[in-house]
């Protein structure tokens, strides 16, 4: 009777034991899955900073790449004003003077006529 009863002693306490290994290894794998939806989230917060981060000097590049352009544009429209008011200031004196030419033959004609 002694031995059955030393193993029902040793079977009650592999059937702690066992329960208790059972029960650390559930904490453990909640831990390790704890730490893991961590990780994960962690990096996904660093691969979206990232595109973000990239995307902003995308949009600054840009940003910037269309003020020099327009600074260009608009350095080349005053460019042309300029060539245009020169051809006029050296053009109009003999438009002007062709156009009073006409003019007053016309008048003259009408008279002859």
């Amino acid at each position: 009777m002694n031995t059955l009863h030393e193993v029902l002693t040793v079977l009650l306490g592999a059937e702690s034991e066992a329960k208790r290994i059972v029960e650390d290894s559930k904490q453990n794998s909640a831990e390790a899955l704890r730490l893991t939806q961590e990780k994960f989230a962690a990096e996904r917060k660093n691969e979206i900073d990232a595109a973000r981060s990239k995307a902003n000097e995308i949009t600054n590049a840009a940003f910037e790449a269309a003020k020099t352009e327009a600074a260009q544009i608009a350095a080349m429209g005053a460019d042309e004003r300029e060539r245009i008011k020169k051809r006029f200031a050296e053009n109009s004196d003999s438009v002007i003077a062709s156009f009073v030419n006409e003019t007053a033959e016309g008048f003259i004609a009408k008279k002859r006529g």
